[in-house]
């Protein structure tokens, strides 16, 4: 029998929260910046790991704010279209891409700069690769995703990307209605 007193004078407001950040909730990919005369405006690649994290409401009959499980079925499959691939923001206009036989030709800046096989290239609809726009664009994927899985009490999502340990974006999406 537990001994904790549900009468106790405890403030009646907060917030239920849970978060997932698993081995596998991951992925491997080159990128570049398109900041100019940043160290890492060259390709270069990174191990990023992701961590997701719902705040909403407990559901009375299951006790969740969502299901852990949910939250991993919507990100794996975002993340092996991002995984060992050579990220390309198609929303900058400093970066033109175009697709010639079975492979991705990249502009940037006005010069011919990469090559690569298409099957090693995603595109992204992003602005650029950096780890903060990498968060929004999962975090907008969770939110999407969480409809089809029926859960409508989430409040808020919290993606943070991290792309080498200590060093991360994050992207927070406060949810403010749902339609049917």
């Amino acid at each position: 029998m537990c001994s904790i007193d549900p009468a106790l004078n405890m403030p009646a407001d907060g917030a239920f929260r849970v978060s997932v950040a698993k081995d596998y909730l991951s992925f491997s990919a080159a990128h570049f910046v398109t900041i100019a005369g940043h160290k890492c405006e060259s390709l270069h690649g990174h191990n990023y790991a992701v961590t997701v994290t719902a705040e909403g409401a407990v559901d009375p009959e299951t006790g969740f704010v969502v299901d852990f499980a949910v939250l991993k079925r919507i990100l794996q499959p975002v993340l092996r279209e991002l995984d060992h691939r050579v990220l390309l923001p198609t929303e900058n206009p400093k970066v033109r891409i175009r697709e010639e036989d079975g492979r991705v030709r990249v502009d940037y800046r006005g010069e011919d700069r990469f090559v690569f096989p298409s099957s090693n290239v995603a595109r992204i609809p992003v602005t650029d690769t950096t780890a903060e726009l990498l968060a929004e664009l999962l975090a907008r994927a969770v939110v999407a995703g969480l409809p089809a899985e029926g859960v409508a009490t989430v409040t808020r999502i919290v993606v943070d990307v991290e792309e080498s340990p200590g060093q991360s974006g994050t992207f927070e999406v406060v949810i403010t209605q749902r339609t049917s």
